[in-house]
């Protein structure tokens, strides 16, 4: 692209942005070097992935996010974001996962987490791509896994 052969091309000067819009607008997340691949994935696979499990679109112009669609769909865009980067550190927490509309909670046994997630995750993003979702394992409150 561009903006990757001539950086700041397009994103000289362009900051976050978090719109009040509860209609259709667009929100921007800067990326630090390091969070950029990971957030893309290979062949853009993690980007697509978020897109469709919030319903907003999501592209990426240098290390510039711009998050595009309803305002719930921009934060639960941004939320997956936040949450994909914070396991590259540790474990995710979740707060209030049972108050949410747009995920399920499943407790899987200790003696299944390998089945179920597989080699390296692999099962877990075969799930994801056939259902169009994003499935992670991560701690309730108590500091559960689930």
């Amino acid at each position: 692209s561009v903006e990757t052969k001539s950086p700041g091309t397009f994103t000289r000067g362009v900051r976050e942005k978090t719109s009040s819009e509860k209609g259709f607008d667009t929100d921007r997340m800067i990326f630090k070097d390091d969070e950029l691949s990971y957030a893309l994935g290979k062949e853009g696979s993690t980007r697509k992935k978020l897109e469709g499990a919030s319903g907003a679109i999501l592209q990426y112009v240098g290390h510039v996010a711009f998050i595009a669609g309803t305002q719930k769909e921009r934060r639960r865009a941004k939320e997956y974001v936040t949450w994909l980067l914070a396991q590259r550190r540790g474990s995710v927490t979740i707060h209030n996962i049972s108050s949410r509309d747009d995920s399920t909670e499943m407790h899987v046994p200790e003696n299944c987490k390998g089945w179920v997630t597989g080699n390296r995750g692999s099962e877990l993003r075969r799930m994801e791509a056939e259902s169009g979702t994003y499935i992670f394992m991560a701690l309730d409150e108590r500091g559960e896994e689930r």
